[in-house]
């Protein structure tokens, strides 16, 4: 497969949130029950569903150590968030009190397969998350985790 193109999986992650955000109206739609506010598909924006996404992110992972997710970027560097967000919803397919935030590459390969095999589309590459470093680009996790949303949503 050659060396990671960094600047291809932006370019990527760019253009399916363009996507995303065409289809917006169906997001919205789905995002309002996510939403603490009283704005309907109408009023809410962009960021008010990024917002949406991250509480109803934030809900999933509560409790897990070694967690805290603030943004779509930095809080999900290590592949803690990641781990715990896919554990959520897949408990037995790992014991996550045996992972450790400096093994980067071993949580996101973990995560990201596990994700798969559960019906999240690989959008994201360990390597280029490892070479994103500290702070990954906050649209192809934002994108990447709008496919959680979307496979999860209506587990508890």
């Amino acid at each position: 497969l050659g060396e990671p193109n960094p600047s291809l999986v932006l370019n990527i992650c760019n253009l399916a949130a363009q996507q995303k955000m065409a289809a917006r109206t169906n997001i919205f739609k789905q995002m309002e029950k996510v939403s603490s506010t009283t704005a309907s598909p109408r009023t809410m924006n962009p960021n008010s569903i990024k917002d949406a996404l991250l509480r109803w992110v934030q809900n999933r992972v509560q409790g897990y150590p070694n967690v805290s997710v603030t943004n779509f970027s930095s809080s999900w560097a290590d592949g803690m968030a990641f781990c715990a967000l896919i554990h959520r919803f897949a408990p037995d397919a790992f014991d996550f009190n045996k992972l450790d935030p400096k093994n980067r590459k071993q949580n996101f390969e973990l995560a990201f397969r596990v994700a798969e095999e559960h019906g999240i589309c690989p959008l994201l590459e360990v390597d280029d998350m490892i070479m994103m470093g500290d702070r990954p680009d906050w649209k192809c996790v934002f994108t990447y985790v709008q496919c959680f949303y979307k496979q999860f949503r209506e587990h508890p």
